[in-house]
């Protein structure tokens, strides 16, 4: 099926891939095609039963079969541009204001600065709704050195593990923020 498609639809088929909902603009984004392109092949995929299920009644968003989703992951391999289009979706769901998704997308393009900032802006409305573990499982992803390079990040670690009565780890994330900001 992959194979008797065009070669534009065959990359966008592999590049979107990596994502786990699509949107025209999102593929639009990861797939570097203009403004519009996206929907009208989201669209003609659908027309053409290539696997891929709406997932609301207006046919904004859409998810790729699992099985052929599968397939395409496995198709797209791991290129030279793979972090680029991890790069390309985070920077999308950031601007969409879906720091859960930007972070994933972060992680998955190895940019661990980029992913730190995000948990850094992600912590407060977190916390404030009452979703400290998720987050903490989104900061354990991270190197160390991403968290104690960001005195803030590491205040927000401490206080996180705080909330879930980690006081050890809690104390020894507000010393890493202590020594950081006494280094600059």
């Amino acid at each position: 099926v992959l194979e008797q498609q065009s070669e534009s639809v065959q990359t966008f088929l592999l590049r979107t891939s990596i994502l786990e909902r699509l949107s025209g603009p999102l593929c639009e984004a990861v797939v570097g095609i203009p403004p519009g392109s996206g929907q009208l092949t989201l669209e003609a995929l659908e027309h053409a039963n290539l696997f891929i299920v709406p997932l609301d009644n207006e046919r904004h968003w859409y998810r790729y079969h699992h099985l052929f989703g599968d397939l395409l992951r496995q198709r797209l391999g791991q290129p030279q541009e793979l972090s680029e289009y991890h790069l390309r979706a985070s920077k999308w769901y950031e601007e969409n204001e879906d720091l859960a998704e930007a972070f994933h997308h972060a992680l998955e393009a190895n940019d661990f600065e980029r992913a730190a900032r995000l948990a850094e802006a992600a912590w407060q409305g977190m916390e404030r709704n009452f979703q400290t573990l998720a987050w903490l499982g989104w900061v354990k992803k991270l190197p160390d050195a991403a968290i104690c390079s960001r005195p803030w990040l590491c205040v927000e670690v401490g206080w996180a593990y705080s909330d879930v009565g980690e006081l050890e780890p809690s104390e020894t994330y507000l010393q890493n923020a202590e020594r950081a900001l006494a280094g600059k």
